[in-house]
Order: C-alpha cells, then structure tokens, then sequence
C-alpha cells in the first residue's frame, strides 16, 4: 500500500473508532436501584446529566401491574424531566416450567422474587401471555420498543429441557414479532440462559429480528464464565441491545464474589466499552447498583454512577 493510501486508511479507521465510541449518551440506569420513587430517581439522573432509564419497579410494583393512569402520570412526569425509557424491565419468563426440578440456586432466588412479584408460583407459568400483553400495554404507554425478559428459572437438567425453554421463548417473540416489540433476554444466573454461550446459543436458534439480548457482564461471571474476553467472543453485537453496568470483586474473608461500585471491582469495563463501541454498540449503558452503602442504594447508585461516568470519560479521552 503507497503512503498516502495508507495514510488516508489510517484516517478512515481512527474517524470510525471516533464514531463510534461510547459515551455519557449511553448512560443509563434502573430507577428502583436508586429508588422506587420515580420522582427521586429523576433528581438523580438530572444531577448526573442522564437522559434514559431502565424502569422496573416504581412505587412498590413492576410497571406492567400498574393501571393505565398510573403508567401516563409516570410518562408524564419522565417526559417533563427530558427523560425517555430505554427498556421497561419485566420478569417475562422468570417463572418455574411445571413438572421440572429447580437448582438450589433457583429455588432461593425464586423465593426472594415473590416479595417483588407477588404472583403465586403456580399460577405464573399459565399467564405469561396476560403479563406479555400487559407489558406491551404499558411499553406503548411509556414510549419504547423493548422489553428486557427472561428463560424461566434454572432447571436441574437443561439439555432435557431445552425443547421447552426454546419454545416458550418462541412463543413470546411471536407475539413481540406482530406487536413490533424488541425482546431483550438477560442472562441470569438464577435462570437457563446465564452465559453469553448460552444466549447466543438460543438466539441463533431462534432468528427473529424481534428477540436480542440484554448482556449482564457479572451475571455472566457468577454463572462461571469470563464475560470478557471469552464471552463477548462468542457475542453477535447486532443482537446485543443492552447492557447491565455493574461491578464485583472477591470478599477477601469468604472468596465469594460481591457486588460493588462500577470501577471498584475487577470488571474491565474500560476493555469491555472500548470493544463495544469498535463493534458498532450504540445502546444504553444501565447501571444496576444491586448493592448498598450503610443500608443506602443511593448513596451507593451514586458511587457506581461516579464510577462509571470515569470509565467513559477514560475511553473518550
């Protein structure tokens, strides 16, 4: 290649990298992590200059069991802050599939679920259409075209049950294909999709353009793998749609991992940014606190949001 050919490619690639790194437009976080009052969660993200949230939890309850007046007083006070929903977090398909054997994991963590969705155990499977349709009402309401869902709640044999958990998830996306209603899958720990190989291995099974994923990069690490760089390896990007931000590190008394501030564990999210944005990533960035500073989740939201604000800015200068 002459000089000046590969000066002018070197100007191309760095003008590329430019575009499309990520930046404090990505930012993001779910509101009932700082509180469950929209209202303070909207101080919080004026304070920090954010412009988009997850919603899951307002006022005691998931937004899809929410009345239509009480979804249009909450767009309304997000419309009059500057603020739009760049997901509306359910628990779709977190639920038990009849007749299977759960983890022990599972168990404990379907149990703590009931405080926040408190829909009997055995009536959850039959109704995933009535919540779907419902979630759907209420993402029309709050103006956005995604849904963050689930793959019902780890079994003891995966293989076996694969037909069926690949069906359900089918099932929904067909309904989110005629509604055009983007299904994002978060894979958790506690559910059978946990990893980025699991993930994908479904999503390239099922190929709808309607149905992506919803990358937790510490969930991935709980479940055993090493989210980056072996997991975002085996990522197809353009069907990646969100992100949960958050952070953990080893207790040094139990060698168990613990959540922590974004930037004060060993995620190398400043790797893990970087390769996203040179991927063509474009979504939120959404800080999930999942812990709490002398029993606070705002005054620890605000540290992992300080501490995230400094990753972006790393890879920005």
């Amino acid at each position: 290649m002459r000089r000046r050919e590969f000066c002018l490619a070197l100007a191309a690639s760095r003008v590329a990298g430019a575009a499309s790194r990520l930046s404090r437009a990505n930012l993001c976080f779910i509101t009932d992590e700082v509180s469950r009052n929209v209202r303070t969660a909207l101080q919080f993200a004026a304070e920090y200059g954010v412009r988009q949230v997850e919603l899951r939890n307002v006022y005691g309850k998931y937004c899809l069991l929410h009345d239509a007046a009480m979804l249009r007083q909450i767009h309304a006070l997000l419309r009059e802050h500057g603020v739009r929903v760049a997901v509306l977090a359910t628990p779709i398909l977190k639920c038990i599939l009849p007749g299977s054997r759960l983890t022990a994991r599972a168990q404990k963590e379907s149990a703590e679920a009931r405080s926040t969705f408190p829909i009997p155990d055995g009536e959850q499977f039959g109704r995933q259409m009535e919540f779907l349709r419902k979630a759907i009402d209420a993402a029309r309401i709050l103006e956005t075209d995604q849904l963050r869902i689930f793959s019902y709640w780890q079994v003891e044999n995966p293989d076996e049950e694969r037909g069926r958990i690949l069906d359900g998830l089918r099932r929904v996306t067909d309904v989110a294909e005629k509604e055009k209603i983007r299904l994002a899958i978060e894979n958790e720990p506690g559910c059978n999709l946990a990893t980025c190989a699991q993930t994908m291995s479904a999503l390239r099974e099922i190929r709808s353009p309607w149905l992506g994923m919803a990358w937790d990069v510490v969930n991935g690490v709980s479940a055993g793998e090493t989210s980056f760089p072996d997991g975002f390896r085996l990522l197809d990007v353009k069907r990646v749609w969100h992100l949960h931000i958050k952070d953990s590190r080893p207790d040094p008394d139990s060698g168990r991992r613990r959540i922590c501030a974004v930037g004060d564990g060993d995620t190398p999210y400043h790797d893990i940014f970087r390769a996203l944005g040179q991927a063509g990533y474009t979504g939120a960035l959404s800080m999930e606190t999942h812990f709490s500073i002398d029993g606070s989740r705002e005054a620890a939201s605000r540290r992992s949001m300080e501490g995230l604000i400094r990753t972006i800015e790393r890879i920005s200068s």
